[in-house]
């Protein structure tokens, strides 16, 4: 196997050339990924209001079935719900950083490089001789 930069020959097992500290393979797609953290940031939001509200609801019954005063019950409701507020609140800051990270590495991915030259240029391949101002 060759580095795909410098053209040296690598070991298989790799993932950075010895030579120009090139990667040599893709990265993983691992949930440490930008596209992946959003995917479960907003997985981890729908999970935390559903359970949350089915918790809520099971809780108000129980409370009013065991013959709570419905002021209380009224509080109690008032702190569980600023309570499941601020942790979506919290999780949901974090969307427009990981949509704008994601954004840049798509800007930065379309911009064209050229690609890595293995030989040197032949006399053929030099530009021609421009004599000085």
């Amino acid at each position: 196997m060759f580095c795909p930069k410098c053209g040296k020959s690598v070991n298989e097992g790799l993932k950075y050339c010895n030579s120009c500290g090139e990667r040599l393979s893709k990265p993983d797609d691992k949930d440490g990924r930008p596209g992946n953290m959003l995917d479960n940031i907003l997985k981890t939001l729908f999970l935390i209001v559903m359970s949350g509200l089915g918790i809520l609801v099971g809780l108000v019954a129980v409370l009013l079935g065991n013959g709570v005063r419905p002021d209380a019950v009224t509080f109690i409701v008032s702190i569980y719900l600023l309570v499941i507020f601020g942790i979506c609140f919290s999780l949901a800051r974090q969307v427009p950083k990981l949509i704008n990270i994601k954004l840049n590495q798509w800007d930065n991915a379309s911009e064209v490089s050229s690609p890595a030259r293995l030989t040197p240029p032949t006399t053929a391949q030099l530009d021609q001789y421009r004599e000085p101002v």
